[in-house]
């Protein structure tokens, strides 16, 4: 059967105009003279999508490069707009047809990367996938979700018009349900191929470092000046191919360091902040009548416990960890309520995801009572999370407060973002086995479909997957039921797999426990409106607009 998908038409609401065939939202006015000014709290630390390295990374990338396609919004009551979580409209490719595993997209015509003028071509998407798959990291992974894994699937059939044959994870070609709403993220990002290749080394023959602090893409902004750990500068690509621009032509990325952000957003210096404040000061900017959103994103707060070095080599004392999380202490007072329970290991909107962790709900007399007949009544281990978000440490506190209850210490292991990455990829890859205890982390899953998730910490560590298996969980079954059914189209099969891999991991509580499906929150100046939520949990700055 085919499957046409063109982009057609516009939906008008509250005074301005979404471009579902394009961009972003078009303001009718005209460029808003002041900039925006949005804290965020680290430096980037690559520019490649690929090989993306934190969160400002993914933020900036989703702002300076396009894709074949983009996240279809909606407009909520509120004033925000929603991605949906499946569907996409056009971007780069301004129509496709899906035959069974093939996907034809049709360029859009007459596109230019800036600033080199290089039109965009069926070469640069066959090229910029082909590093997708070439580069070990997680646009590898995400390749691989999405069904591809090997160059040969992609092909530039004439200057305007690449085909896609999407295969399992065996080789077979295969209509995944998944292929198309993946490319919308990131790292599926088009590059100017005749710049990158400029940059080409025998030791670096995709240009990693070069593209690390380098852009070749077509907006709808790009970086116009940097100044290190204090702030970037993105400026809106001058007559985009859209044919609209930006409501605000000037972007300041400023990172915050220990700046009072609740006084720079009441005094009007930040316009946007997404990161860095506690629930508390949340609830004191909106009593003072700042607009804080929140939006239900599948942003989850996650703890792995290393079960390789003692005292987690026992199950029982890993249960017992959990059974001693005062998840609900955690929401009500760290949070402020915003937030819910996790009971299941996979995004909540999964059809595969189950309540195999609804279990552990706390019960210090049940940790106790594990503890004892594991021999481990007392002891201490390093609990690790970033100090570059405020709220980790309130709710550190809060978990051990309640491990003190049942004889057990945590040394608290605040660390700077950088640095904890590099600590946590030293561990997984086996060069630093510094860290170990407990890690703390928040952990966002684009789509709804267990293969990312699994993939990245379930499986057991190798060239292809566990690439984030911090804990260094392995099950054989859970590997082997893994490869077989992260692509199938047996439905009921595919379910039935997933949910026998959570039990094991409930049963197991190694690796990426979930707590509490965090969602998103966001607070802006009174005078801007056009917050997007989407799956990824990043800004959009073509969407925001002052309010009229």
């Amino acid at each position: 059967m085919k499957i046409d998908r063109r982009g057609l038409g516009k939906l008008a609401f509250g005074g301005g105009v979404v471009a579902i065939a394009g961009l972003h939202a078009v303001d009718t006015r005209a460029q808003a003279a002041k900039p925006l000014v949005h804290a965020i709290p680290n430096d980037v630390a690559s520019l490649d999508p690929v090989d993306i390295r934190n969160q400002q990374d993914q933020e900036i990338l989703v702002n300076v490069y396009e894709r074949l396609v983009q996240m279809k919004f909606l407009p909520q009551p509120d004033g925000t707009l929603a991605a949906h979580p499946t569907d996409v409209v056009p971007q780069l490719a301004e129509s496709w047809v899906a035959e069974g595993p093939v996907i034809t997209f049709k360029l859009r015509q007459g596109v230019k990367f800036y600033p080199t003028g290089n039109p965009v071509t069926a070469e640069d998407v066959r090229y910029s996938f082909e590093r997708l798959i070439r580069i070990v990291g997680n646009g590898k992974n995400q390749a691989a979700v999405a069904g591809i894994y090997d160059a040969k699937q992609i092909e530039a059939v004439d200057p305007q018009t690449v085909r896609i044959t999407f295969t399992d994870n065996l080789g077979t070609p295969t209509a995944i349900p998944v292929a198309l709403t993946s490319m919308k993220f990131q790292q599926f990002a088009i590059l100017d191929s005749v710049e990158v290749k400029k940059h080409v080394t025998a030791d670096d023959p995709w240009a990693n470092q070069w593209l690390i602090k380098n852009l070749a893409t077509t907006g709808p902004y790009y970086i116009a000046s940097r100044d290190p750990n204090t702030q970037l500068e993105l400026k809106a690509v001058p007559n985009h191919w859209s044919g609209s621009q930006p409501a605000f032509e000037t972007v300041i990325l400023r990172i915050r360091g220990n700046a009072d952000l609740v006084a720079l957003v009441r005094g009007g210096v930040v316009d946007y902040c997404a990161e860095g404040l506690t629930g508390r000061q949340y609830d004191a900017l909106a009593s003072a009548g700042f607009p804080v959103l929140h939006g239900e994103t599948p942003d989850m707060l996650r703890v792995s416990l290393a079960m390789d070095k003692a005292p987690f080599t026992d199950p029982r004392v890993r249960q017992a960890m959990m059974y001693a999380i005062p998840i609900d202490q955690i929401i009500r007072t760290a949070l402020s309520g915003r937030g819910k329970r996790a009971t299941g290991f996979y995004n909540p909107e999964d059809v595969t995801n189950n309540d195999s962790f609804a279990r552990y709900a706390l019960n210090l007399d049940k940790a106790k009572t594990l503890l004892k007949e594991a021999g481990q009544e007392t002891f201490s281990f390093d609990f690790w999370y970033s100090s570059s978000i405020p709220y980790n440490n309130d709710i550190a506190i809060l978990i051990q407060a309640s491990m003190k209850r049942i004889g057990v210490t945590a040394s608290l292991k605040p660390t700077p973002a950088l640095q904890l990455l590099d600590a946590f990829r030293a561990r997984i890859n086996g060069t630093d086995q510094m860290m170990s205890g407990m890690y703390m982390a928040e952990n966002t899953i684009w789509l709804n479909d267990p293969s990312t998730l699994t993939n990245l910490t379930v499986v057991t560590k190798s060239a292809t997957g566990g690439v984030t298996n911090w804990a260094r969980y392995s099950d054989l079954e859970a590997d082997a039921l893994h490869e077989k059914y992260r692509n199938s189209v047996d439905v009921a099969a595919r379910v039935a797999a997933y949910q026998t891999i959570q039990n094991k991991l409930a049963e197991s509580c190694a690796t990426s426990n979930p707590l509490v499906v965090m969602g998103r929150t966001i607070v802006t100046s009174p005078k801007i409106t056009g917050v997007t939520f989407s799956q990824d949990p990043y800004a959009r700055y073509a969407y925001l607009k002052p309010k009229a």
